[in-house]
Order: structure tokens, then sequence, then C-alpha cells
């Protein structure tokens, strides 16, 4: 019994570890606060500017983020934008819901 105890104990510490992705974290992972600022708008808009366009729909944003959406704030600095874009194609589903539910909550 202690051994079935002590298996499960480890699978669910893996599945909790896993489960718990921070948005935050990836933000910064991803060097995205260059450029984005918390409240101040700079080379980019701030988190609380991003919160403001997208805070009624989050998966526009996320669409965004993974290039099937148009920018919807400052569409002409987009280009200058781009190249860092291509990072966050390789995040996961899971990733990517954790970097909008961050970044909206600003």
């Amino acid at each position: 019994m202690k051994k079935f105890l002590a298996g499960f104990v480890i699978v669910a510490a893996g599945f909790t570890s896993a489960a718990a992705v921070d948005g935050k974290e990836i933000f910064e992972k991803n060097t995205c606060a260059i450029c984005h600022k918390e409240t101040k708008d700079a080379v980019g808009p701030s988190l609380k500017t991003i919160a403001e366009y997208y805070k009624n729909n989050p998966e526009q944003l996320k669409n965004f983020l993974k290039g099937q959406a148009d920018p919807i704030i400052w569409p002409d600095k987009f280009n200058m934008m781009k190249p860092q874009m291509g990072k966050l194609k390789a995040l996961t589903e899971e990733e990517l819901d954790a970097l909008v539910d961050f970044m909206l909550k600003h």
C-alpha cells in the first residue's frame, strides 16, 4: 500500500506542476517586457492598454499571439514587432492561455 501511495503522490505531483503554467513567467522568458510595460505605453502598448482592448475578447488576443489575427492596437507598428512574435508559435495551448490570462489581468 505504501508503494502505491508513493507512486500516486509522484504522479499527482507531475500533473500539478504540468498544470501550473505561469503566464508572467512566459511573458518574461520571451522578453515581452522589453517592449510592453505594465501601465505605460512604450515601444509597444502597455499591458493595461492591451487588457482594455482585448478584455471582452481573449480569444482574439490568443489568435493574434498565434499569428492568426491582425493586431487591433497600433497596427502600424506591427511590422517592427513581427519578428518577436515568431517565438510565441512554439507555445502550447496551455501556455498561450496562461499568457493571455496574465496580460488581461492588468
